[in-house]
């Protein structure tokens, strides 16, 4: 590494290098023409801290779309019939090199992302020491990398042989730190005649670039206001159903463009971002310029974190305007219930992978940007040992605010109603180093792709939002638009939300707001996050066990929980409570075809069975069902059944199940009737059971109509449920309702 020189107040100075670079042609003289960038933009801030200028590439690892059975899935999404299956195909990465053009070299195969990537290490230069450096992969991964990390089979896919992924071994950087003020080379060759030419052009002086002027003006081809509207109409239709909770939809624009690097300086401009990125593949005829301001992923060591984006309005006019603003949007029952559902489901995410009892939320807060502001919270947790940054990237990948949850089922729905793939467009560009275990990537929102015809660049961009059963359609026709906005207008001078003077251009436009505690739900979540906040050291107990086929357990002395998974977003959640009070947790899948759910018993030997949580109705999970006829009987130990666990003893009891009377209700922290005591708890329900008879007794009713059966018991067998989640981030003290159960 070499520090160069100081580059006080040049915040892009890494756009002027790299256009210096690119006109002096060191890329075609040492290796690739290829580019990336991976752009901090803005002021400085905890995400805003250095950018990264990729050096030429040798060497990248490319994975197009295989051919698959065209035979279509069966059933649709949108009414809970998922296809999970494993996909058929390993994920096949080609190794090229360059030498005066990009060359195939071998193929590696691995059974998903993770495994794919982790075969890679193999090919990267030993480390030269800790903390970043030269020598790791850097690049893109599109959304529709989701066949290596989720067990669906989709039907909508990209066409046979398109680029999924491209990854560079990146043995060259340039670094600008923000804080230093500073430029600082990296290179795995030594004495490489690269640097020494960067290093002239430095002391040269690097010229500013001139921003290009507006772009040409075209309106971009898109869907109609109504068929938007329609698509949130069926999605809430789906949640009425309990298929869904909250799922995320995308609307695209398209149209021919000049340049994708001008609209990249554009965007540099006039929407900065702290996870902006521009990469640019020649011979595949790819360019991808982003203004993201989310984090997918990010690792240091064993500590590794996310920060979901959900809840968004628009800039006001002035100050005042703008604080009314924020105001609204924590105000909003419809924003923070979709807001808590993503922490939740980050939380599950990071839970597969991290210690139990190490998993937290924390620094939740409105950021603005020039055209928007949203709301943002970090999740964070510590691997659990044998889990590495390739693990942490499958598990979180693709990013659980652009699909929804459940994660599974929503991916599933999403491909049923865009019907196309999403290519780039909620995929990631970062980086990730094996050899110091140190990763940071994006999710590719406010991003443009364009890919080369062989006459001009015809380019895309997506825009969309969480749709629950509180959206209003046209609002959410709006804030497509308003999201769209900034790279509408970079691309091609097109404004979707219409002219407005909200938010003057500059990054001083740029700030991060404390939640106001405006409403007594916003002060018990504040309470909740700020307790999660309490060290805790992760408890001396096994960690999870993920049942397999054969697998066969003795007896323990202590408590052993079999809990069923039913694909919901926050099963982990679930399992970590367990665990943190004691509890030897084995997974089971609710989907699961067992012959005899007997057998199960036999072989895992649990003290207390859980029925977890998930989309659609109970009797779409068999072993569920099996459970609870036989709990209901006295052939198993102890019992719970949560959500949809809870439902199913409800029907193997007699009664019904149906649209719950008040409206689905999912995401919602509510107060919750026990007798004359009141809790808070988080609620997510579209169903509801309704008694026929008196083999259970009702425990517990919602707070606001003491209608809905909130929670059951077996007036003689230990048989228990309930409809919320008491492991939820906006539930009060839930864990207690745990602890009392192992008590049974």
């Amino acid at each position: 590494m070499k520090v160069i020189c100081e580059v006080k107040g040049r915040g892009d100075f890494t756009l002027d290098l790299l256009v210096k670079l690119r006109q002096e042609g060191l890329g075609s003289r040492y290796g690739a023409p290829d580019e990336l960038l991976l752009h901090s933009g803005g002021p400085q801030s905890d995400l805003a801290q250095r950018s990264l200028l990729m050096g030429p590439a040798n060497c990248r690892y490319i994975v197009r779309q295989q051919p698959v059975d065209s035979t279509p899935c069966i059933g649709s999404a949108l009414r809970g019939e998922i296809d999970i299956h494993a996909n058929p195909n390993p994920m096949q990465i080609h190794v090229e090199d360059w030498n005066d053009g990009w060359h195939s070299r071998e193929i590696i195969s691995g059974r998903n992302l993770a495994d794919g990537l982790r075969r890679l290490s193999e090919t990267l230069p030993p480390s030269r020491g800790d903390g970043f450096q030269a020598g790791g992969f850097a690049g893109l991964l599109t959304y529709d990398m989701v066949q290596h990390t989720e067990p669906l089979r989709l039907q909508h896919l990209p066409a046979d042989d398109s680029v999924l992924m491209i990854l560079y071994r990146s043995d060259r950087w340039i670094i600008h730190d923000h804080i230093e003020s500073s430029i600082s080379i990296h290179s795995v060759i030594d004495d490489d005649q690269w640097v020494a030419e960067v290093e002239y052009f430095l002391n040269q002086g690097i010229p500013l670039r001139t921003t290009p002027a507006r772009p040409r003006a075209r309106v971009p081809i898109t869907e109609s206001d109504a068929d938007h509207a329609e698509k949130v109409r069926i999605t809430q239709a789906a949640i009425r159903e309990g298929v869904l909770y909250q799922l995320n939809y995308g609307r695209i624009w398209s149209a021919e463009i000049e340049s994708p690097w001008n609209v990249f300086e554009r965007l540099e401009r006039d929407n900065p971002a702290p996870l902006s990125s521009w990469m640019y593949s020649p011979d595949l005829h790819l360019a991808i310029a982003s203004s993201s301001p989310e984090l997918l992923l990010k690792q240091d060591g064993n500590i590794i974190s996310t920060r979901p984006i959900k809840g968004t309005r628009p800039r006001g006019d002035d100050s005042e305007h703008d604080a009314n603003l924020r105001g609204e949007l924590v105000g909003s029952r419809k924003e923070i219930a979709e807001h808590l559902m993503l922490v939740d489901l980050e939380r599950n995410d990071i839970g597969r992978i991290c210690m139990p009892g190490s998993v937290h939320w924390k620094r939740w807060r409105i950021e603005s940007y020039p055209h928007v502001q949203h709301m943002v919270s970090e999740v964070e947790g510590t691997l659990s040992a044998g889990m590495d940054g390739f693990d942490a990237l499958q598990s979180v990948f693709p990013g659980g605010s652009i699909t929804g949850c459940p994660k599974s089922a929503t991916i599933a729905a999403i491909d049923e109603l865009e019907a196309t793939p999403r290519h780039a467009w909620t995929g990631s560009i970062g980086h990730i180093d094996p050899r110091t275990g140190q990763s940071q990537w994006n999710i590719l929102i406010r991003t443009l792709e364009a890919r080369y015809d062989g006459e001009a660049w015809q380019a895309t961009v997506q825009a969309g939002g969480g749709l629950v059963i509180e959206s209003n359609p046209w609002q959410e026709v709006e804030e497509a638009k308003w999201k769209a906005q900034a790279i509408c207008r970079a691309a091609w001078d097109y404004s979707p939300a219409g002219e407005t003077n909200h938010s003057p251009i500059g990054t001083s436009s740029v700030n991060i707001h404390p939640i106001p505690p405006i409403t007594a739900a916003v002060q018990h979540l504040i309470g909740s996050r700020d307790s999660s906040l309490i060290p805790r050291s992760p408890p001396d107990v096994p960690p999870p066990i993920v049942w397999h086929s054969g697998l066969s357990l003795k007896p323990t002395l202590g408590k052993r929980v079999l809990f069923v998974d039913n694909l919901d977003s926050f099963s982990w959640n679930i399992v970590h409570s367990f665990a943190t009070i004691g509890a030897e947790v084995v997974i089971v899948p609710g989907r699961l075809e067992i012959d005899d759910a007997k057998s199960l018993l036999k072989s895992l030997m649990p003290t207390h069975i859980v029925l977890g949580p998930g989309p659609g109705r109970p009797e779409q999970s068999e072993l569920t069902m099996a459970f609870a006829h036989a709990a209901l009987v006295g052939e198993t130990p102890p019992l719970l059944g949560i959500c949809l666990g809870h439902q199913a003893i409800g029907i193997a009891a007699g009664w019904t199940l149906g649209p719950a009377e008040y409206g689905a209700v999912h995401g919602v922290p509510d107060g919750i009737l026990a007798g004359d005591q009141q809790q808070v708890m988080t609620r997510y329900h579209s169903l509801a059971l309704t008694p026929t008879n008196d083999c259970l007794e009702v425990t517990s009713t919602d707070a606001s109509t003491n209608q809905i059966v909130m929670a059951l018991a077996h007036p003689e067998l230990p048989i228990y449920g309930v409809q919320y989640h008491p492991e939820s981030a906006g539930s009060a003290n839930g864990i207690t309702i745990f602890a009392d159960f192992l008590g049974q």
